[in-house]
């Protein structure tokens, strides 16, 4: 007679197959987990869509921004909502005199898009408050067809409404190309922007920081890249004002006119657009400068 081969099991034995049994169980648990992400079930919200809320500081007919609106929109949901009219030049000023009008217009392309009569850092304040609900992802302003580079980033209506934007929690960027820029730049500028949009959508942006892009005409065989950079010391250009007599009457009257060029030292914004390339000035909300405080603590022991 011959004797049965299958022999009592050990509890090593035992133990190994139920630990086998659990890794099967947790691997479809994931499974059923992936499966669920892809195919969500009844009652199961899709994924919120990434909202990029676009503004500017030229108005919101600006050729620029539906073309801006053009080249994000494979990247998310845009909102448009600008200034009724030019606001070039005045920095975070806000508007303080209300009512404010809001009026909804079609842009080129048929997009939706939305005029308020304030500055650009009040349209900002009641487009994130009142209008681009839910809470945008991101904020885009721009492109402006003059740079803001340098010390003139404190000038600009288009940095300023980026910078209320990270002041009210939603991270943004300014966007900026050359004056002497022609029309067929554009296109390749806001695709540079779109680059840029698709980097934070991926990575984020920290509390409280914005940035700052701007783009140089096309050179000859492309932009060279992006460069990070840091903010000039200098504006970006040269401005002064006429003075003259207005004709028939005792008032003098002064002209602005500005020339856009300057030159800084290598690794500034001025001199990334200077050598063909698309400069990105980190920047952040405030300008406390602990140095100086450690300096003043003495002065006024």
């Amino acid at each position: 007679m011959f004797r049965s081969l299958r022999s009592k099991p050990s509890k090593l034995t035992a133990v190994g197959t139920a630990f086998a049994a659990c890794l099967l169980v947790v691997a479809a648990a994931f499974f059923d987990a992936a499966q669920g992400a892809q195919n969500p079930g009844p009652g199961t919200p899709p994924p919120r869509p990434y909202r990029i809320l676009i503004s500017n500081d030229d108005g919101v007919r600006a050729p620029a921004l539906s073309v801006l609106a053009g080249a994000l929109k494979p990247i998310g949901d845009v909102i448009i909502v600008a200034p009724s009219e030019n606001q070039s030049g005045v920095s975070q000023a806000l508007t303080a005199a209300p009512p404010i009008v809001r009026e909804d217009i079609t842009l080129t392309g048929g997009l939706a898009a939305i005029g308020l009569a304030a500055t650009p850092a009040t349209t900002m304040q009641i487009a994130i408050k009142n209008i681009a609900m839910p809470r945008p992802n991101l904020v885009v302003t721009g492109i402006n067809t003059a740079y803001n580079l340098g010390a003139s980033a404190y000038l600009s209506g288009t940095v300023g409404a980026a910078r209320q934007a990270a002041i009210e929690g939603v991270p943004a960027v300014a966007t900026s190309m050359a004056t002497p820029a022609v029309s067929r730049d554009l296109v390749p500028a806001a695709e540079q922007v779109a680059g840029v949009v698709r980097q934070i959508r991926d990575h984020g942006l920290p509390s409280q920081m914005f940035l700052n892009v701007n783009i140089p005409p096309m050179p000859t065989g492309g932009y060279k890249g992006y460069q990070i950079t840091s903010q000039a010391a200098v504006r970006a250009g040269v401005e002064k004002f006429v003075e003259e007599k207005r004709p028939g009457t005792n008032q003098t009257v002064y002209w602005s006119v500005y020339t856009e060029g300057a030159v800084a030292p290598r690794g500034t914004d001025i001199w990334a657009v200077n050598n063909g390339y698309v400069s990105i000035t980190p920047m952040h909300v405030g300008e406390y400068d602990e140095k100086l405080a450690v300096t003043l603590r003495g002065w006024f022991r």
